[in-house]
């Protein structure tokens, strides 16, 4: 039971990690999703300066020829920086990304919830079996002196009836004894007798 709950605790702590992770993740891509966003609106605002100043003619005016000026084109656009579709492509992948990230931080947290219930359950489970083991022990204590006591008492009753058959054997053979010589002096008595009565029918006889 024991090393369940510490394989859960593990478990748990590694999907925190992970979910953390997520959530570091999610961090660097909003910033970059911002990033990606402030660039796409100033280079809109770029084109938007740009169409409004062509779209500007004089009004009711004549032609006024242009001496010693020169129609100036504009600047190239730079290579190195993003077009809008490279933008919006960038940006497409990078809400994909995000919706993976949001998917996997909510299936960590799915996960990281269940372990956290699973381990509390086991956590109070523990704590209800550590209870009963205690109880469990004072009642065994409890009996073992129960026991104890009454193998006490039985060994002195034992040693009681020992002490009563002793004694009630002394007095069987005070018994035998005594009746013994009861009946020794019955016969005695009896045997006197018997003399004596003999010896008075003598005399009257010879009276």
């Amino acid at each position: 039971m024991a090393a369940d709950w510490k394989d859960q605790y593990l478990a748990a702590l590694k999907a925190r990690d992970a979910v953390e992770k997520v959530n570091v993740e999610l961090y660097d891509h909003y910033n970059r999703l911002a990033d990606q966003k402030a660039e796409l609106q100033k280079h809109a605002a770029t084109t938007r300066s740009g169409a409004d100043g062509s779209a500007v003619t004089p009004l009711n005016s004549a032609p006024i020829p242009l001496v010693g000026f020169k129609r100036v084109s504009s600047p190239p656009p730079d290579r190195n920086s993003p077009s809008l579709a490279q933008m919006r492509q960038e940006l497409a992948r990078a809400q994909q990304e995000r919706a993976d990230l949001q998917m996997r931080l909510e299936t960590g947290t799915r996960e990281l919830n269940a372990l956290k219930s699973t381990a509390s359950q086991d956590t109070k489970k523990m704590s209800q079996l550590s209870s009963s083991v205690k109880q469990l022990t004072l009642k065994l204590r409890d009996r073992d002196e129960e026991l104890k006591g009454k193998a006490k008492l039985l060994e002195n009753v034992q040693d009681e009836n020992v002490t009563l058959n002793l004694q009630l054997n002394m007095a069987e053979e005070q018994q035998k004894k005594l009746k013994k010589e009861n009946q020794e002096l019955v016969d005695r008595w009896m045997t006197h007798m018997g003399k004596e009565a003999d010896r008075m029918n003598d005399e009257h006889k010879f009276g």
